[in-house]
């Protein structure tokens, strides 16, 4: 009968390579392992590796019992980590990307705040990435990205945030200059501040004076009357109060943008992106 831990043992040694970087990961003999790997070649009844001096290969019975437990051996030490996980406070590294203009909302940094305060432990990095990533690849652990955006695998799950309140604005010196306009259609002839995610809610055939993912910098051009920009309303709610920017009234033909959440589908979420998770899906989920 075969035991789970000498198919725990193989499983090992191919990852590692070879029976002593095995037998150094396990902190066991060498001459411990080898044995071991030989009983359950004898109990399974074929060889499945070929030993050499300084590394080992597979023979084709071995390959095809890896790919069998490969997985189901990784899912039960994913288990067994959250459950000594889940009895301690979150703790490690934890990797988001999140899109460049993303990162200027009230709403990430909120989110990000109250998260951290929560779990101090937990020691977050935020990537800025404009597209969508191989989350497994780069060893990150969600992904926001605009919705209009798909994940790169359809084993990811990717959820609906919210919609993001934007605005279209300009500068009353711009708009005494080039005039109000009232519908989508009238606004050919105006120059644009846009970002790849605000383009993506207008009309084709706009006039974009400038193009640019630094909202900080769509902004500060709107108030310099450079042209008319869509911008995060939390973002100018001051200047629309004190009259540096004017709001423009067809924005509301406009379909505010909606954020998505992206993460593998794993059984077993490390408790630090479980917690991080629940939290935007409590909060932002439409």
């Amino acid at each position: 009968m075969t035991s789970l831990d000498d198919l725990n043992l193989f499983a090992l040694t191919v990852r590692h390579q070879g029976i002593s970087a095995a037998a150094a990961a396990t902190n066991m003999q060498r001459s411990k392992i080898s044995r071991r790997l030989q009983a359950l070649e004898h109990a399974l009844g074929y060889q499945l590796l070929i030993r050499t001096t300084r590394h080992i290969e597979l023979t084709e019975q071995g390959r095809w019992l890896y790919r069998q437990i490969e997985s189901p051996l990784n899912t039960l030490q994913a288990a067994t980590e959250l459950m000594v996980e889940r009895g301690t406070a979150p703790k490690g590294l934890m990797r988001i990307a999140i899109p460049p203009t993303l990162g200027v909302t009230e709403f990430f940094a909120d989110t990000i705040e109250r998260y951290i305060s929560l779990y101090p432990q937990v020691q977050l990095e935020i990537e800025h990435e404009k597209s969508a990533i191989d989350l497994r690849r780069s060893n990150t652990d969600l992904q926001l990205l605009p919705g209009f955006i798909d994940s790169l695998h359809d084993d990811y799950v990717q959820q609906s945030l919210i919609q993001f309140p934007y605005t279209l604005v300009a500068s009353p010196c711009y708009l005494s200059k080039k005039g109000r306009p009232k519908a989508l259609a009238e606004l050919a002839d105006y120059d644009f501040l846009a970002s790849r995610y605000t383009r993506s809610l207008m009309p084709e055939c706009r006039n974009y004076r400038l193009f640019s993912d630094d909202l900080r910098l769509l902004h500060q051009l709107a108030k310099a009357g450079q042209g008319i920009a869509i911008l995060p309303t939390s973002m100018i709610e001051e200047d629309l109060a004190s009259g540096a920017l004017s709001n423009i009234d067809c924005a509301d033909q406009l379909t505010p943008p909606s954020i998505s959440l992206i993460y593998p589908a794993q059984a077993y979420l490390p408790e630090r992106t479980r917690l991080m998770v629940k939290m935007l899906r409590d909060n932002f989920a439409l």
